[in-house]
């Protein structure tokens, strides 16, 4: 679900990073239970809005 949701939102991210090389995002999910994908997704989204807000 993870991945999904990095290819289904990695517009987000690239739309902002076009005069560089490369960026490197990694994404570990660490808990005891199985999320649903919509939360996945939105915690997804939530991260890449702070990278772009603070590093772009």
């Amino acid at each position: 679900m993870l991945k999904a949701s990095f290819l289904l939102n990695k517009y987000m991210i690239e739309k902002h990073v076009i005069n560089q090389n490369y960026v490197r995002i990694i994404l570990i999910y660490k808990a005891f239970y199985l999320p649903e994908f919509r939360n996945v997704n939105e915690s997804v989204i939530k991260i890449f809005n702070n990278i772009i807000t603070n590093h772009c």
